[in-house]
C-alpha cells in the first residue's frame, strides 16, 4: 500500500466520519424543535394554568406540550392556524388513561370543553404541515382579579 492510498483511504474516512457526526447533530436538532415546549424559557408557576387561569403555546410543527395542572371544570380553547392548513388538538391525562380530541380546526376560532378529573394534563398539536400557529387554554369561571 502506497502513501497516496493510505491517504485517500484516511480522508474517505474522516469525511464518512463528519458525515455521520454532521447527521447526528441536524437530527438532536429536530427532535429538539419536535419535543420540547414552545417556550422552554416559561416553566415556571406563572405560566402554569391553575396559578394564571392561562396558558399558552405557539409552534411551527407539532408539539407535545409540557404537563400542566388542570381541575374538574369547563375550558376554552382559543386558537390561530392558517386558513389552508387543519391542525389537531389533543389532550391526554399525564398517565395517558384519558385523551380527547379537542379539535380539528383551521383559520381563528374557539372551542369549549370539560375536564372531568383533576390531574396533569399535556397537549398535543399536529398541524397537517408545518406552518405557525398559536394556543391559549383559559379556565372558565376564573376570577377576573387573578389575571
Amino acid at each position: 500500500m502506497d502513501i497516496t492510498t493510505l491517504l485517500i483511504a484516511l480522508i474517505l474516512i474522516g469525511l464518512v466520519g463528519y458525515i455521520a457526526y454532521a447527521k447526528s447533530q441536524r437530527d438532536q436538532r429536530m427532535f429538539n424543535s419536535l419535543y420540547k415546549p414552545a417556550n422552554a424559557d416559561a416553566l415556571h408557576d406563572e405560566h402554569d394554568l391553575e396559578a394564571t387561569g392561562s396558558i399558552a403555546f405557539a409552534g411551527k410543527s407539532d408539539l407535545i406540550t409540557q404537563r400542566f395542572n388542570m381541575r374538574t371544570g369547563n375550558y376554552k380553547l382559543m386558537y390561530r392556524f392558517p386558513s389552508d392548513v387543519r391542525v389537531k388538538i389533543e389532550l391526554f391525562s399525564a398517565d395517558e388513561s384519558d385523551h380527547e380530541i379537542i379539535g380539528i380546526k383551521q383559520g381563528e376560532g374557539e372551542i369549549g370543553f370539560s375536564v372531568r378529573h383533576d390531574d396533569d394534563y399535556f397537549g398535543e398539536i399536529e398541524p397537517e404541515k408545518d406552518c405557525e400557529w398559536e394556543i391559549e387554554i383559559r379556565r372558565l369561571g376564573w376570577p377576573t382579579s387573578s389575571r
